[in-house]
């Protein structure tokens, strides 16, 4: 049994109009039911949602080969680009040692890389004829090259003592010689230099090797301790540039 929704009087189940006043029933309609809404906030005392605000972070695009191209070659250290630094020369100090040794040092115009890379060899190159170690170890060390120039002009000076040396010795010998003479002063026919000019020679030739001896020492101290350090007197001179 159903009821008229107008006036309340009973009907049969199924009609679609009212017997007594003529209204027409409609079907009856499924309930509807709200769905929550999530997005709303939440309104108790002392509740302060967050607001939702996310920074969108930029992402980097990663870098990218490109093939075929070719990528830049390290070029080889050149060393002694510090070459408009004026040479280091201490003042003259009145005496005469002092001031020969006082040499122009030349050390702060090449790459301390080099200095220690080229030490040892240019130590050796001091050893008489050894001059060319440095270039034919590294050609484009110009530390090297510097020592290797006072090697040789330590050479030519120290051949030159040599042969001055000899010439001394040799002239020495002529002017003392003597006739050899036997016990009752007969002469032999066999002359030699006597005791003094032996000495005369001698002396000559230890004052003439000094030079070179000192040209030596002073050529390794300098290359032991890393610097470009002219020779006294013959240093200045530039042959191997």
């Amino acid at each position: 049994m159903q009821f008229c929704n107008q006036c309340g009087a009973q009907m049969n189940d199924g009609a679609k109009f009212c017997p007594k006043c003529g209204a027409t029933i409609g079907q009856p309609q499924a309930p509807q039911y709200s769905q929550p809404n999530n997005d709303q906030s939440f309104n108790a005392p002392g509740f302060n949602p967050a607001p939702n605000n996310y920074q969108q972070q930029t992402q980097v695009p990663p870098q990218q080969q490109v093939y075929g191209q070719v990528p830049p070659q390290q070029q080889p250290p050149v060393y002694g680009q510090n070459t408009q630094i004026p040479p280091y020369q201490a003042p003259k100090t009145g005496n005469f040692f002092k001031d020969i040794l006082n040499t122009p040092d030349y050390t702060a115009q090449y790459d301390p890389a080099d200095i220690a890379n080229s030490k040892g060899i240019t130590i050796a190159s001091y050893f008489w004829i050894l001059f060319w170690l440095p270039l034919a170890v590294n050609s484009n060390s110009r530390y090297g090259r510097f020592h290797a120039n006072q090697a040789l002009l330590m050479l030519i000076a120290s051949a030159a003592c040599g042969i001055v040396s000899g010439i001394l010795q040799a002239i020495i010998k002529a002017i003392f010689r003597t006739e050899i003479t036997t016990y009752f002063g007969i002469g032999t026919g066999v002359y030699a230099t006597n005791g003094f000019g032996l000495f005369l020679s001698g002396l000559f030739g230890f004052i003439l090797a000094i030079p070179s001896l000192a040209f030596l020492i002073l050529g390794i101290i300098n290359a032991a301790n890393g610097k470009a350090k002219e020779l006294p007197i013959i240093g200045k001179f530039r042959i191997i540039k």
